[in-house]
């Protein structure tokens, strides 16, 4: 019989201590800032849409620049949004305790440059639009990008190293005023 490794014995262990809300709020929004790519999952008239995009984040709430595509009309209709993210996965069947994601689910909010002015203008500043104007040789703010804000609701945030600390390698945030 085979014996299970350091891994497979945590797995197995049945982990279910969650970390104190501080520090589970830290250690997600630490990788929130260490991604910046994620899956928005959007839906109207029951036709579910998944987009990767590029995000930014502060104090847990995502922005997306977009521009008025399908996400945009579905989020109008449906303000109800998804979003996956994860880091490189696991594929050399070693590496276990490196991987970590999140599901977040919440509502997208809709913010535009002539409707919410200073809600805008700190998207701007979250998403660092500097550096992307920069690259793309524009010298001025965008004024018609929409920005996504999504504020969540609830937080599953996956991290398998959390196990060698003693604590469950899934753990749920949820807003104070769910």
């Amino acid at each position: 019989m085979t014996e299970l490794t350091e891994f497979g014995r945590l797995r197995t262990s049945g982990l279910t201590k969650p970390l104190p809300r501080a520090e589970m709020a830290r250690r997600i929004q630490a990788f929130l800032d260490a991604n910046n790519v994620c899956v928005l999952a959007t839906s109207r008239d029951d036709v579910p849409r998944a987009t990767p995009i590029e995000y930014y984040s502060r104090d847990l709430v995502l922005y997306i620049a977009a521009s008025d595509q399908t996400k945009i009309r579905n989020l109008s209709g449906n303000p109800r949004a998804s979003v996956g993210i994860y880091n490189t996965p696991c594929t050399d069947w070693q590496n276990w305790y490196d991987v970590r994601g999140a599901q977040i689910t919440g509502v997208a909010e809709l913010l535009r440059n002539e409707a919410q002015p200073e809600a805008y203008a700190a998207a701007l500043e979250v998403y660092n639009w500097r550096l992307y104007r920069e690259a793309a040789g524009f010298a001025e703010a965008p004024h018609k990008t929409i920005f996504i804000r999504v504020i969540p609701g609830k937080i599953e945030f996956r991290d398998l190293g959390l196990m060698r600390e003693g604590y469950a390698p899934k753990q749920i945030w949820e807003a104070e005023d769910a």
